[in-house]
Order: structure tokens, then C-alpha cells, then sequence
């Protein structure tokens, strides 16, 4: 903006009224002011938008390792649960998981292959799916029976002996699930025992 003065009669006047007024007749903003200002809103908002946007992908990613991490644990828990029921009834320790008969309703040999376990179904089989969730009131129950609503979660179970020790045995659960276009893998190992 130009000041002009002038001088008249020993006084001096300001015409920078007249011509601000002379340059926007109706006061208002030009089109260059304008768009100038919504380009310097955008630029100042995407930086939080883009930071906002990163904290939920890292909240998912969290989430999905906490639940891979419970169920791999659970598949250790649950192998534990039946070798103990095994040693109350009188049985091989790991009946169930090494094809013969025992605490499971259904058996597989889960030393020579992966295998999964559905502890809701005292099941063990070798055919691998995708683990469901089924919801019931306020309880939300994970299973192999194809119950409820698919999840992106798969568990598998693999039993290995211990060289040169025949009362233990390695177990090893894999979790894993597709997370942005990328397989993500959590696995929890633990040496069980034979406490005959």
C-alpha cells in the first residue's frame, strides 16, 4: 500500500484511506488473497492429519501383536492343560498330539506337522484355517469352528522332542496375519516336561 501525504495549509492529510478504498471498492479480499490463505490452512492442517493418521496405524499394529502374543499363549496354555489332564487319566503325556487317542476329541500328529488346536473343541487337526471370533454378550471367544466372524489371525502348533531327553518336549506356536499388505509373525516357544 502507498502512503501519500499532502500538505495543505500547514497540515498534513492522509490519502491512504481514499486509496485503500479506490483499490477494493466493496472492502473485501481478492481472489490471489484468498487462495493464498486456503493453500496456508492446507499446508498447516496436513502435518497433524498425517501424524493423527500414523498414530492409528501404530495403535492397529499394536493391537494385532497383543492379540497374536494372547493367542500364541493360549495354544502353549492349552497343550500344557492337556498334557496335565493326560498324566491325571493315566496316559501318554502327550496323547492327542502325537496321533494317538486321548483327552481330545479329535487327535493329530503335531510332531511331523503343524497342527491347530481349538480349546473350545478339545480338537487337534492338521488342516490349517484362519481362527474365528464368535461374540456372546460381553465375551468375545476365539475357536477353530468356523463360528462367528473370520479374523485375519492364524495359529499354528508344532511339538518337537528334545535330543537325548525323552521326558521333554519343545512347544512352538506361530500366530500370524496379514497387516497392511505385509505378514506379520509372532511365535512363543516353551519346553514342557514329563513330571512321571
Amino acid at each position: 500500500m502507498i502512503m501519500i501525504t499532502k500538505k495543505q495549509g500547514g497540515s498534513v492529510h492522509g490519502v491512504v484511506a481514499s486509496c485503500a478504498r479506490r483499490a477494493h471498492p466493496h472492502g473485501g479480499f481478492t481472489l490471489v488473497e484468498t487462495l493464498v490463505a486456503i493453500t496456508i490452512i492446507a499446508i498447516a492442517m496436513t502435518g497433524p492429519f498425517f501424524a493423527v493418521q500414523q498414530a492409528l496405524n501404530a495403535s492397529r499394529t499394536a493391537r494385532d501383536q497383543l492379540i497374536a502374543s494372547s493367542l500364541a499363549q493360549e495354544g502353549i496354555e492349552y497343550v500344557r492343560a492337556v498334557r496335565d489332564t493326560n498324566y491325571l487319566s493315566g496316559r501318554s503325556w502327550l496323547a492327542g498330539f502325537d496321533g494317538t487317542a486321548g483327552e481330545l476329541s479329535a487327535s493329530a500328529n503335531c510332531f511331523t506337522a503343524d497342527c491347530v488346536v481349538d480349546p473350545a473343541k478339545r480338537t487337534a487337526r492338521t488342516t490349517i484355517t484362519p481362527l474365528y471370533i464368535s461374540e456372546s454378550g460381553t465375551n468375545a471367544l476365539y475357536n477353530q469352528q468356523q463360528a462367528g466372524m473370520q479374523t485375519p489371525f492364524t495359529r499354528k502348533v508344532r511339538i518337537a522332542n528334545v535330543s537325548g531327553r525323552p521326558h521333554e518336549a519343545v512347544v512352538t506356536v506361530t500366530v500370524t496375519w496379514t497387516s497392511r499388505g505385509q505378514t506379520q509373525t509372532v511365535t512363543v516357544r516353551e519346553t514342557l516336561n514329563n513330571w512321571l
